[in-house]
């Protein structure tokens, strides 16, 4: 039998919760989580998709500091590598998944180099857990 992808829910981390919390996240509009499990089941990254108003370096940035201390404070993702992607929006105008990942902004190296975090991974700003508590406690 194949595996058609990597994405899962999990009992361990409740991503409507989490979505929830980030989108108290002043500037955020809406976020898109999921838990992932590449390569092997053991391996699990929780994908955070945020929806902004402004995509610019500056406001990803400061975006990011906080999504790291809403990371750190929640049961489920604390402890857990995390990947960023923004797009720019509201979370309503994107129903589908698949136009989430699309519109997603090429931001990420720029971010990731004003955050003083090693280079992005494409569109997506990956996190370890101790680059999170970092840059949470920047933001505390």
């Amino acid at each position: 039998m194949a595996l058609a992808g990597c994405a899962s829910r999990s009992v361990d981390v409740d991503t409507a919760g989490f979505e929830t919390r980030l989108s108290a996240v002043p500037g955020v509009n809406g976020a898109m989580v999921e838990v992932q499990h590449p390569g092997l089941p053991t391996n699990t990254n929780v994908a955070i998709w945020l929806f902004l108003e402004s995509a610019d370096v500056e406001s990803v940035a400061t975006t990011v500091r906080k999504v790291a201390g809403t990371a750190r404070s929640d049961d489920g993702v604390r402890g857990r590598q995390i990947t960023i992607s923004v797009v720019q929006g509201t979370r309503a105008e994107f129903p589908i998944r698949q136009d989430v990942v699309a519109n997603s902004v090429p931001v990420m190296h720029r971010v990731a180099e004003a955050l003083a975090l090693p280079e992005s991974a494409g569109l997506m700003l990956v996190l370890t857990p101790e680059e999170v508590a970092r840059l949470a406690d920047v933001e505390d």
